[in-house]
C-alpha cells in the first residue's frame, strides 16, 4: 500500500477506507449498507400505502386493515444499534437469530465457548460444550429423580385385580 494513497474513513471513525467501500472502513460500509437496506424498504411500505387512484380503487368495505403487518412496520423503525445488541445478546445465550448475513453461533452457558457441530442440550434448556455437559460440571437445576419417578408412574399404572373373584 502506499502512503500517498492511504486514505482514512471518510465517517471519521480513525480506520482505514477502501475505494471498493466507497473511502468507508469495512464496518462503517456494513452499518451504511444495512440503512441503504431499511430506507429501501420503508420506501416499499411508504409506496404500498399510498391509494392505487380513483379508477382502480376498490371498495374501501372490502380492504383488509391489517396491511400492512405490524412486524414489517416495526422492522423498519429498527435502528442497527438495536440489532447489533440484540445479536450480541443471542450470541452469548446460545440462540439463533435468522436473518440476511447473519451467522449462526451457538455458544456454552459456561465458558462462552464456540459449541461448532458437537453441541449438548441439557434437560434444563441450556446449551453446554463438552466440558460442561454434566449435570454436576454446570450445577443443574433439573430434577432428575422427580422427572424420572413420574415416568415410571405414566408408563407403568397400577393394576389391582379382584382378589376374591367368586364372592357374593
Amino acid at each position: 500500500m502506499d502512503r500517498n494513497n492511504v486514505t482514512m474513513c471518510i465517517k471519521g471513525c480513525g480506520f482505514y477506507g477502501s475505494k471498493e467501500n466507497k473511502n468507508m472502513c469495512s464496518k462503517c460500509y456494513d452499518d451504511y449498507l444495512k440503512a441503504e437496506l431499511i430506507a429501501k424498504s420503508s420506501k416499499l411500505l411508504d409506496a404500498a400505502k399510498k391509494p392505487i387512484g380513483p379508477t382502480n380503487a376498490p371498495n374501501p368495505s372490502v380492504l383488509d386493515k391489517s396491511w400492512p403487518p405490524q412486524w414489517i412496520i416495526s422492522a423498519a423503525k429498527t435502528t442497527n444499534t438495536s440489532n447489533a445488541v440484540d445479536s450480541r445478546a443471542n450470541q452469548t445465550t446460545g440462540t439463533i437469530e435468522s436473518g440476511a448475513g447473519s451467522s449462526v453461533k451457538r455458544r456454552c452457558e459456561i465458558c462462552n465457548k464456540k459449541v461448532g457441530l458437537i453441541e449438548f442440550k441439557c434437560r434444563c434448556g441450556h446449551l453446554y460444550c463438552g466440558t460442561h455437559r454434566y449435570p454436576k460440571e454446570h450445577a443443574c437445576t433439573f430434577d432428575f429423580k422427580k422427572f424420572d419417578r413420574g415416568m415410571l408412574v405414566k408408563d407403568n399404572p397400577l393394576i389391582r385385580a379382584d382378589k376374591l373373584e367368586g364372592r357374593i
